[in-house]
């Protein structure tokens, strides 16, 4: 209904909305135009029924809509509201991660210089040719960790109504990733020359038996959260991780046999409340970089990163016919999408042999068979 108040108009209408629970909510709606032309009035009255119709607005929002701020230069959000929500929001490992790749984000002035609602796919393609073409001793990886960070601040600011919408940001191919699968061949090798009084071979088959990160789940581990008796459901026993990466990190990870021994052996030695006691402050061990590069030098293997062995676990466990969502869960993924990188690594010879159980299973359904246009039984 419009209404006239003076020299404005006014309108007023009822509206309800259906809530979770299945009841309804409504509302009296009743808002100024600002304006004393009746046609400009009913129009405005007329969007905001279509925006509420689409559930563009709730009806205690305000309406018109009030004009978006303009966009922010990169460099401040990043250093101040970005940073800021770091700091209450991420772990510590993260927010280092965020910060070196801000400063390097800074150094260009492709994306430092320019405001949010400037940054496009092309202007992250030029950043990416310039980095390249400048900074020849980076990485892929290196650039690749910018983009991620890129990617979040931008995602974020779309989020908070910064920018109406964040451009699509894609990695380099190519990267010296960690996703290299382990062959028991070289497992075997790779044990064989690591020195057993370090904590390197334990640490190994205890990544590779249960596919803990290494810096921020293996390293910290401590015995409290490690159950070493077999039960129904973990015949070996069982670990706690309780301060993951993720909320989703949190996860009990049954052990192998294997395991199972190394950890029995050194909780018989161990006078620390880690499982992988270290000499520095933290308490627990913080690096094995040199000791496993040795090893591979020493085993003349194709180098590759320690993480590896977390990723040749999650290949292995997609090897035995283990579905996503459980693989998911041991990982300590937040969706199993995440898990099915490890399945693009099993092996030919893997299909086949579970396509002989298919056909073994499709013989046991007695559907029979078709020669020509008569079913054979």
């Amino acid at each position: 209904m419009i209404m006239k108040r003076g020299s404005v108009y006014w309108y007023k209408f009822k509206w309800s909305i259906k809530c979770a629970d299945g009841t309804r909510e409504h509302f009296v709606i009743r808002r100024t135009t600002r304006s004393s032309n009746k046609k400009d009035a009913m129009a405005l009255e007329g969007g905001h029924r279509r925006a509420l119709a689409m559930g563009e607005v709730h009806p205690r929002d305000p309406w018109p809509r009030p004009a978006s701020p303009t966009a922010i230069f990169f460099r401040d959000f990043a250093t101040s509201r970005f940073s800021e929500h770091c700091e209450s929001h991420t772990r510590p490992k993260t927010r280092r991660f965020y910060a070196q790749a801000i400063v390097r984000l800074l150094k260009s002035s492709l994306i430092s210089d320019i405001r949010l609602t400037g940054i496009s796919t092309e202007t992250v393609s030029k950043y990416v040719a310039s980095r390249r073409a400048r900074f020849s001793g980076n990485s892929i990886s290196t650039i690749n960790a910018d983009l991620r960070t890129l990617r979040r601040i931008l995602n974020l600011a779309e989020e908070w109504g910064v920018i109406p919408r964040a451009p699509s940001i894609h990695e380099l191919p190519g990267a010296k990733g960690r996703d290299r699968v382990i062959t028991p061949e070289e497992e075997v090798v790779y044990l064989r020359e690591a020195d057993p009084s370090s904590p390197l071979r334990d640490a190994t088959i205890l990544a590779v038996d249960t596919g803990l990160r290494p810096n921020s789940e293996l390293f910290l581990l401590e015995w409290c959260d490690v159950s070493l008796e077999g039960t129904s459901d973990a015949a070996f026993g069982v670990l706690h991780v309780r301060n993951g990466k993720t909320s989703s990190a949190e996860r009990v990870v049954p052990f192998t046999p294997r395991a199972q021994e190394v950890l029995i052996r050194r909780k018989q030695t161990s006078t620390s409340r880690y499982v992988f006691p270290g000499s520095g402050t933290q308490g627990h061990l913080m690096s094995i970089k040199h000791a496993h590069d040795g090893v591979i030098k020493r085993a003349k293997l194709r180098p590759f990163p320690f993480y590896c062995w977390r990723h040749t676990f999650g290949t292995r466990c997609a090897e035995s016919g283990m579905d996503r969502f459980s693989l998911a869960r041991l990982m300590g993924h937040s969706s199993p999408s995440v898990a099915e990188r490890y399945y693009i690594h099993v092996t030919s010879t893997h299909v086949s042999t579970n396509f002989e159980k298919f056909l073994a299973y499709h013989s046991q359904l007695a559907i029979g068979s078709f020669s020509g246009s008569k079913m054979v039984q």
